[in-house]
């Protein structure tokens, strides 16, 4: 059974006992992945609920889009977690020395919650566009769909972190790090749309 169909296609309630389960894989990436899917989620009905709007339709599409994308990227992350927990165990031959396996997988493993965290930045800016343009009464939904999409950035900034071992001159931890400061400037730019 592939990763994708294992995950995605479970009920809420068996996703949640899967993540809560003694198996390390869905893991913490999955997680950030599905705040940053649900915020999207937010938004695409937020607006599709602002008829008004004449580019409501158009958010409510791309807030789908990323939706989807960000479930694929929950999959992938799933996938190559397992990877490199199984390069740590020493499983995975592919390279000449364990420490290349181990380092070569930890890096793969890095760049899907960097692509998570991508992604967390543009549905926290559209949840602040919609807020701003959309049916008023649904301001509070695209600011809790930005805060999703924060925990999201923040999250996977750190698996970022912790998977590339560095200190913060890494690139890729700045990029994350970055991430985090542009969906906290959606939040707020969605939270004055609320007050």
């Amino acid at each position: 059974m592939s990763t994708r169909s294992r995950y995605l296609d479970l009920t809420v309630d068996e996703l949640l006992a899967e993540l809560a389960s003694p198996s390390p894989v869905p893991g913490a990436g999955f997680a950030a992945a599905l705040s940053v899917s649900m915020g999207a989620a937010i938004v695409s009905m937020a607006a599709r609920l602002s008829p008004e709007w004449p580019e409501g339709r158009g958010s409510a599409a791309q807030a789908e889009t990323l939706r989807k994308r960000v479930m694929d990227l929950a999959a992938r992350n799933a996938e190559a977690y397992a990877e490199a927990l199984a390069a740590l165990g020493g499983k995975e031959e592919k390279y000449r020395t364990r420490d290349e396996t181990m380092s070569d997988a930890l890096a793969r493993a890095a760049d899907v919650p960097l692509q998570i965290g991508d992604a967390a930045t543009t549905v926290a800016a559209l949840a602040a566009e919609v807020a701003e343009n959309g049916e008023p009464r649904h301001c509070a939904d695209c600011a809790v769909a930005a805060a999703l999409a924060l925990a999201g950035a923040r999250s996977a900034a750190t698996l970022v972190e912790v998977n590339l071992a560095t200190t913060g001159e890494d690139p890729r931890v700045k990029a994350a790090r970055d991430q985090i400061d542009a969906a906290a400037a959606s939040l707020d730019q969605a939270l004055s749309a609320v007050a």
